[in-house]
């Protein structure tokens, strides 16, 4: 989670700082709705297993399928706020658990009338926990299934390639309550690649 935490700011100066890699004359488009879809692939660190072995360490983590639609509706100058909605299915789920969920709330991007789009998102939803081999012992309990409300902080930004579709990179923290661990809950920790369509005109390259 340190690592997506450090990432963020980094993706955001970039994209503040991109308007002078692109070309002098290129237009800035802000429109009033800016829908768009997005389809990524990424490893989540569930935070479940992450003591122990080594084999436990890997086990803790997924192979995840995420895709969602964002809907930008308010604009103020640059920056463009939006409502997202996603879904997170794990494709491997590990040795330990595996983690999917639908989240919705809030987004904000940065259009830097260059190639680059960052943004931030703060989402809300519900999540659930599948425990893997058999399911998870605490104590004589054995635990097979969880559900948990999800806190989600996170975001990214958007290389434009074509008109329409851009190169999405995104990193996400979400805060799930667990029953298996001690504190009874825990963090976790998603990075995922993939790509966004966006609806209409498009602002990428022509």
């Amino acid at each position: 989670m340190k690592s997506a935490l450090v990432l963020l700011p980094a993706l955001f100066l970039i994209g503040l700082n991109s308007k002078a890699l692109a070309q002098a004359n290129q237009p800035t488009a802000i429109r009033k709705l800016a829908p768009s879809a997005f389809v990524m692939v990424g490893g989540t660190y569930t935070g479940v297993g992450s003591f122990g072995s080594a084999t436990h360490r890997h086990g803790g983590k997924n192979v995840t399928l995420t895709a969602g639609a964002d809907l930008g509706f308010l604009s103020f100058g640059r920056f463009m706020l939006g409502a997202e909605v996603r879904g997170s299915y794990p494709l491997d789920s590990g040795h330990i658990v595996a983690e999917k969920a639908i989240l919705g709330g809030a987004r904000m991007s940065y259009e830097t009338g260059g190639l680059i789009r960052p943004y931030v998102d703060g989402l809300f939803g519900r999540g659930q926990m599948n425990y893997q081999d058999g399911g998870y012992a605490v104590g004589n309990l054995l635990y097979s299934q969880t559900a948990s409300n999800i806190y989600d902080f996170g975001g990214g930004a958007e290389f434009d390639i074509f008109r329409q579709i851009s190169l999405k990179v995104d990193v996400q923290a979400q805060h799930w309550n667990t029953p298996v661990i001690s504190s009874g809950h825990v963090w976790s920790a998603q990075g995922s690649v993939g790509a966004a369509y966006r609806f209409g005109a498009g602002q990428g390259p022509r």
